[in-house]
């Protein structure tokens, strides 16, 4: 076979190479923020199940990372390891839309903001840095709530909470303001 008619691996341009770095980079650090705010926004603000949660985390990576598989796939045409594409395409884009959705329920609320008066069934104390949390009920639904403005001392002659709340967008409550009724 002569030189001419050997196939050469076709080159990247070094400035697209680091416009990928780059790009691939920033989704990286934009799927860390969103999974601590996606943390944060569910233990703290949100009342909303652990399983539904889960359910949106990991439908939503799945399809993304899904339609990204076979463009790839059809691109290049490539086999590409299932497990090795999947698994962290699932993280990184169940944690941005997890992010978005928690973001739409709030700033997109029309709701007017009411109050609700509930009796504390258990009051914990905090570990190292961990928040003193209680146990409530919200319409119907026993909750733990973290209390952050007061410390254990001052939960401990009070039995009911008045909570400051709004309906979300998409229909769940966010918790905007805890105070401690006596």
């Amino acid at each position: 076979m002569s030189r001419r008619n050997k196939i050469k691996p076709l080159k990247k341009n070094k400035n697209e190479e680091s416009i990928i770095m780059i790009l691939k980079l920033f989704i990286g650090v934009l799927a860390v923020f969103s999974f601590i705010y996606s943390l944060r926004e569910f233990n703290n603000f949100t009342i909303i199940s652990f399983v539904f949660l889960s359910f949106i985390f990991f439908l939503s990576g799945t399809i993304i990372s899904g339609l990204r598989y076979f463009f790839r796939t059809n691109k290049i045409e490539k086999r590409l390891s299932i497990y090795d594409f999947f698994v962290p395409k699932i993280l990184i884009y169940g944690s941005i839309c997890s992010a978005l959705f928690f973001l739409t329920n709030n700033y997109f609320s029309t709701d007017k903001q009411y109050v609700i008066t509930s009796l504390i069934f258990e009051k914990h104390k905090a570990y190292r840095s961990s928040p003193i949390y209680i146990i409530t009920e919200i319409k119907g639904v026993k909750r733990e709530i973290n209390i952050h403005d007061y410390n254990f001392e001052e939960l401990q002659g009070v039995n009911n909470i008045q909570i400051t709340m709004k309906n979300g967008f998409w229909g769940f409550q966010i918790i905007k303001e805890i105070k401690l009724k006596k």
